[in-house]
């Protein structure tokens, strides 16, 4: 088997990576540690009730980037839905982002647009509000106090003065039709890509290994791992936040009339309540019936052996990750990205367009 390319991670970033480098020209091996592709955006089809759960937390695809949008569509047709996220906080329940919708009913006021921000110029509103729906939420997720933590975490939180309660700003946004897992498949058939998946990529004594085979060691290697294990953890272990997911399945129509409700109080254990039926409103038939799944979110201290999911944003941990990014530099032919590779959270259409720009120059075959 002739191989031009080696991409190690078949998420997001690596199948988009993968893909580019295909229709270049270049025959790919595509490692997976996991027994299937598609990272942490894989799904599963719930045997009982036929809804498609996001086994790894909700995925909403947004993007305002063209070259993103176009694409994503070449694998997927996307439902339109538009994300709205619900607060519950001592029992009420409210719009997120913070808005009109939330600050009137909040403070119990009916302010126009142009009024928003004198009123809210008065600091013990902001503080009433960070309070009630960021202090205990954003505790939880970080496991530590909001004033520990990175403002640039915070600054993700999205602020307006009109009555809009879309989530996202973004004009494209949606759920594939035919879920993640067919969009996943149809970007990786090409004849150009071989999936191996069960598969742990590693670099040993300065050779790239995938299970007991030795890889070709003259080809560009493209990395989506972890970029801590990738060279055995020499200067220490990158910190991360795990999560762990409760799903129940329940005999009732409609469990809490949208997808994500987050609880916001430090004293629920838990940050979100996922009901994935809502990402697929055309649905009708599983609209309709009579059950549902929800999935509890709880986020934890992460150690070896969990999922990585969050990057913990601090000096010390920047200063790690820059040093394991001047060791990769050090590889001819090495790019590592992706969340893990590069140790940066990304929104999926942030990861496509890392991808697309790490395979900007592979324009012709090799």
């Amino acid at each position: 088997m002739t191989i031009d390319a080696i991409v190690a991670g078949a998420g997001i970033w690596g199948c988009t990576v993968a893909r580019r480098l295909a229709e270049t020209g270049r025959q790919v091996l595509l490692l997976e540690r996991r027994a299937a592709p598609g990272g942490n955006v894989r799904c599963e089809t719930d045997p009982q009730t036929g809804i498609e759960v996001h086994s790894f937390g909700s995925h909403i695809f947004h993007t305002h980037i063209p070259e993103v949008w176009d694409f994503a569509r070449r694998f997927a047709d996307f439902n339109g839905y538009q994300h709205k996220v619900l607060a519950n906080y001592k029992g009420k329940t409210y719009f997120l982002p913070l808005g009109l919708a939330l600050i009137n009913k909040f403070f119990g006021v009916e302010l126009s647009p142009g009024e928003v921000a004198g009123f809210m110029a008065d600091e013990a509103r902001s503080r009433a509000l960070f309070d009630a729906f960021f202090r205990g939420y954003t505790s939880k997720q970080w496991g530590k106090a909001p004033e520990d933590i990175d403002p640039s975490v915070i600054k993700r939180v999205p602020v307006r003065e009109n009555w809009d309660t879309n989530y996202f700003n973004d004009t494209n946004q949606g759920i594939p039709l035919a879920g993640y897992n067919s969009m996943f498949d149809r970007m990786l058939d090409h004849s150009g890509i071989t999936l191996r998946c069960n598969v742990e990529a590693r670099l040993e004594n300065g050779k790239f290994k995938a299970g007991g085979d030795e890889l070709p060691q003259s080809v560009p290697v493209y990395w989506s791992g972890p970029i801590d294990a990738l060279f055995g953890w020499k200067f220490g272990r990158l910190p991360w936040r795990t999560l762990r997911f409760e799903k129940e399945i329940l005999p009732v129509r409609d469990f809490q009339g949208t997808a994500v409700v987050n609880y916001t109080e430090a004293e629920v254990p838990y940050t979100r309540i996922h009901e994935f039926k809502h990402y697929h409103p055309e649905d009708k038939k599983t609209m309709e019936a009579p059950a549902t799944v929800v999935m509890r979110e709880y986020p934890a201290e992460w150690k070896p052996g969990d999922e990585q999911y969050y990057p913990v944003e601090n000096a010390e941990s920047r200063a790690l990750a820059e040093a394991y990014k001047v060791e990769a530099a050090k590889y001819e032919g090495l790019t590592a990205g992706g969340r893990l590779g590069e140790y940066k959270y990304y929104d999926m259409d942030k990861s496509i367009e890392a991808a697309l720009k790490a395979t900007a120059n592979a324009k012709g075959g090799v």
